[in-house]
């Protein structure tokens, strides 16, 4: 999260957030969010996530709060599940190079997914040698 701030012109709330895929977004307040704010979430340097929803009412927006970005990139378990999400959608994440916070992000989900795959193929190995009566 890196700012909020108010539209002088429409009088509409805004924040201001650099994403994982290296952009900056800028997000028109929804209730959601409003929502959020007022629980004290969102503060500058916090690292959140934003995801759409299908409802029978319409669209929501599921925000959640990790707290602060810096203290996220010791996270184990957070490394660990987002890893598994991406593997389970097909997605190998990569380091783009990055410096900075995003740059240790991607570094810790990608040395969260090497432990999945490494991990995956020590499994199969003994499970084959434990076969092959070893």
């Amino acid at each position: 999260m890196l700012v909020h701030g108010q539209d002088e012109q429409a009088g509409r709330n805004y924040l201001m957030l650099e994403g994982t895929d290296a952009k900056i977004h800028f997000i028109h307040y929804t209730p959601e969010i409003e929502e959020a704010r007022n629980r004290g979430e969102l503060r500058t340097n916090s690292a959140v996530r934003f995801r759409r929803l299908s409802a029978d009412r319409g669209q929501m927006l599921e925000v959640s709060d990790f707290g602060d970005a810096e203290r996220l990139l010791s996270d184990r378990h957070h490394f660990s599940e987002a890893a598994r999400n991406l593997l389970e959608r097909g997605i190998m994440p990569t380091e783009d190079g990055w410096g900075g916070w995003l740059g240790k992000y991607q570094a810790g989900l990608r040395n969260a997914v090497r432990e999945i795959v490494e991990r995956k193929i020590r499994d199969r190995m003994r499970s084959r040698d434990r076969s092959l009566g070893r």
